[in-house]
């Protein structure tokens, strides 16, 4: 499945899909990298400050393997000045073939007027058709427009009430956020404006 794309505007919406869940906007750059995607994630909140959101990807309960199988949770952190993921996980696995697969991305967010620097990374490995199978690549861009960078939402059904904590507008002594905190925020999107990325990554 591939990620619903939102306008920047989209992410300042503040409407809840409900109170046991609701959806999150997030940045990521926009490089297609062919690999296996998954369905049924849903992420908990790990961590929030006023620089960053840190969220933890794991299978949505009774998710089928051929869904879903992550065994140590994917993570995601957003905030103001940075955006990255890493992810371990197995697709395809079917029989004695599988493919385990790690993607890693990071980008420094300058301001949505100016540009990023990220870096992605993926590797696969495994057996495919009895065949062995193994690929990698790693893809940096220091001056980054910020038109290939990609907003989409996640759906969060863990931990819902850190966004209105008061740790949610702290900021960790000695630093501050960044001017990209006009586009990404902690915030819920609207019901209507966002329909979480099922297999987003």
């Amino acid at each position: 499945m591939r990620p619903s794309v939102f306008l920047a505007s989209a992410l300042a919406a503040l409407v809840a899909a409900d109170s046991s869940s609701t959806t999150v906007g997030i940045v990521y750059p926009d490089w297609t990298i062919l690999i296996p995607r998954y369905e049924s994630t849903a992420a908990s909140v790990a961590g929030i400050n006023a620089l960053a959101t840190t969220y933890q990807i794991k299978c949505m309960d009774g998710a089928d393997k051929l869904d879903c199988d992550i065994k140590t949770p994917w993570t995601i952190i957003q905030g103001p000045a940075t955006a990255s993921f890493t992810g371990v996980y197995t697709a395809d696995a079917s029989g004695k073939d599988g493919i385990t697969v790690t993607r890693e991305w990071k980008c420094d967010l300058k301001s949505y007027t100016e540009s990023a620097s990220c870096t992605v990374s993926y590797s696969a490995s495994g057996t495919v058709d009895g065949t062995e199978y193994s690929t990698s690549t790693t893809t940096s861009n220091k001056n980054m427009p910020t038109d290939q960078l990609t907003t989409a939402g996640i759906l969060v059904t863990g931990g819902i009430a850190s966004f209105t904590a008061s740790q949610a507008t702290q900021t960790p002594s000695g630093a501050a956020a960044g001017p990209f905190k006009a586009m990404v925020t902690a915030a819920p999107l609207g019901a209507a404006a966002a329909i979480a990325i099922a297999g987003m990554l």
